[in-house]
């Protein structure tokens, strides 16, 4: 900063984020101990896992990515999530096709035929797109709006469709 002009958002943001990491570090095994907890708790519900879940796999740059991020945008330019619920798995990677736009990689596990519809988290009911998909289980979405989205995959079957948790673009 060390000029006369106002400091950026940004540069605001990095500051709070440097005082959170120094005064109050994320424990060591907290995200693993909360995953149990959230887990054991589900079980005694009686829901299960069939309450949405989302597990952070990986990131490319080691630090947190989204909104709470210091990082450039092409420091942050992809970085993969993992979706399950009753016996599906979904992998997805999500990649920076500019500062507004992004493409999306996936794969369902086991790869049955649905449809995959990417949908704003406040609106439900207007898909961004859709695709149907075979049974590789392998699709793709490009030029996805950056904000908030989430996935909805429809079974060809008839069998329930599955919705993610919302994640950002």
């Amino acid at each position: 900063m060390g000029r006369s002009e106002e400091p950026t958002r940004d540069e605001l943001l990095g500051l709070v984020r440097q005082a959170y990491v120094a005064g109050d570090p994320v424990p060591g095994g907290l995200i693993s101990r909360m995953q149990a907890a959230a887990a054991g708790a589900a079980e005694e519900s009686g829901l299960g896992l069939d309450l949405e879940l989302m597990l952070l796999v990986e990131s490319s740059t080691g630090e947190a990515l989204g909104v709470r991020s210091a990082a450039p945008t092409s420091a942050r330019s992809a970085y993969t999530l993992r979706f399950a619920q009753s016996g599906v798995d979904v992998l997805v990677r999500i990649a920076s096709d500019t500062d507004t736009t992004a493409r999306l990689d996936g794969w369902v596990v086991p790869g049955s035929p649905m449809t995959v519809r990417a949908i704003r988290a406040d609106d439900v009911r207007t898909p961004i797109v859709a695709v149907t998909l075979g049974d590789s289980g392998r699709f793709e979405l490009t030029s996805l709006p950056a904000g908030l989205i989430r996935l909805r995959f429809e079974p060809a079957d008839g069998t329930s469709a599955f919705l993610t948790p919302t994640f950002e673009i």
